[in-house]
């Protein structure tokens, strides 16, 4: 097919019919090279995904792209795939037909990783990543040697998390010197909320007469975009509110209804009719806290309800963990007095 020069931008482009999926006719135009073999080359490799379609003699960046396109992915999750790969993967396989990557290259790439990263769990992140295209390709493209069979996968390491006392805690949180922001991480502190979710409330999902809250959605912090889900389908929950709490947020209530001409129950609970800034409140926080990050206060709730023998099937239940082995990985070291008391059984023959 000829190629075309755009004699306005003086770039080449190419313009190709081709049927798609459906048998139906199709024009093809895409602009912008800078040499007339780059728009053919372009166009060579247009026709070629064509006509293998969904054939693992595609290149790994055409089957990543399409995992992209077709998969339910957060816009922050999409966003660090998308730069992992950039940083680490497309150099190395982007180029190669999927089903002629081997094993030895895999090998290869998992080594740099374990190399060349931060931290394990930073390289086992970016190897999942590179797993999950390689699954898809078997699993849309007919992919048939899987060549990360073999290969050891890169263990997580689950560090101990950080909490504090609630004695802590409460003799420091006044000197945060913003009420929205003081009450918000109260609130985090005694409910185990997440950042995000918290800031996404609203006084909809709030039951002054149950003392609870509904989880049904989250904020990604990064740019205040509000998702209607949860973190995870088991996040998506009923959360019980401290008595205190709940005066907390019946105050707030009565005093953003008064102020707020157009007030109703849309408006976001930390805010108004728009959240607060993540960055603004993170800030505050660290002037206070700065050897815990803010996630330290959901760790916190979950180990005071521990050392206060509350069970740890109920502990999941506050969590909001989808498997009792979560619950148990992260905290049944705070249960080690639990244990002390089982065994005094033997003790009273």
């Amino acid at each position: 097919m000829p190629i075309y020069k755009d004699e306005i931008t003086n770039k080449y482009y190419f313009s190709t019919r081709y049927k798609d999926v459906y048998g139906n006719n199709k024009r093809k135009v895409k602009r912008g090279f800078r040499t007339k073999r780059e728009a053919k080359a372009a166009e060579a490799s247009f026709l070629t995904e064509i006509e293998t379609g969904y054939s693992d003699s595609n290149t790994f960046d055409y089957i990543f792209n399409h995992y992209l396109d077709n998969t339910d992915l957060r816009e922050k999750t999409r966003r660090r795939k998308e730069n992992e790969y950039k940083l680490h993967i497309k150099e190395r396989f982007g180029h190669i037909k999927m089903n002629q990557i081997k094993q030895n290259q895999c090998q290869e790439f998992r080594s740099y990783l374990m190399k060349n990263m931060p931290s394990p769990n930073s390289a086992r992140t970016i190897w999942s990543g590179f797993k999950v295209v390689i699954n898809h390709a078997k699993k849309h493209f007919g992919l048939r040697i899987d060549p990360t069979i073999s290969i050891t996968p890169i263990p997580r390491v689950k560090p101990k998390p950080k909490y504090m006392l609630r004695e802590e805690f409460e003799d420091k949180i006044d000197n945060i010197d913003n009420q929205d922001y003081r009450e918000l991480l109260k609130l985090m502190f005694y409910t185990g909320l997440r950042v995000g979710e918290a800031m996404a409330l609203t006084w909809n999902d709030y039951n002054k007469y149950k003392k609870e809250l509904s989880i049904s959605k989250t904020m990604d912090v990064t740019n205040r975009k509000i998702y209607n889900r949860a973190k995870t389908e088991s996040s998506e929950d009923i959360v019980p509110l401290p008595i205190f709490i709940n005066d907390i947020l019946i105050e707030r209530y009565n005093l953003m209804s008064n102020n707020y001409k157009y007030f109703d129950d849309n408006y976001f609970i930390f805010g108004g009719m728009e959240p607060k800034h993540y960055s603004h409140l993170h800030k505050k926080y660290k002037q206070v806290f700065p050897n815990y990050d803010i996630h330290t206060l959901r760790h916190s709730y979950a180990s005071y309800l521990a050392n206060n023998g509350v069970d740890i099937f109920v502990l999941q239940s506050l969590m909001r963990h989808s498997q009792i082995t979560e619950t148990m990985q992260t905290y049944s070291h705070l249960y080690t007095q639990k244990k002390h008391d089982a065994i005094r059984i033997f003790d009273n023959i």
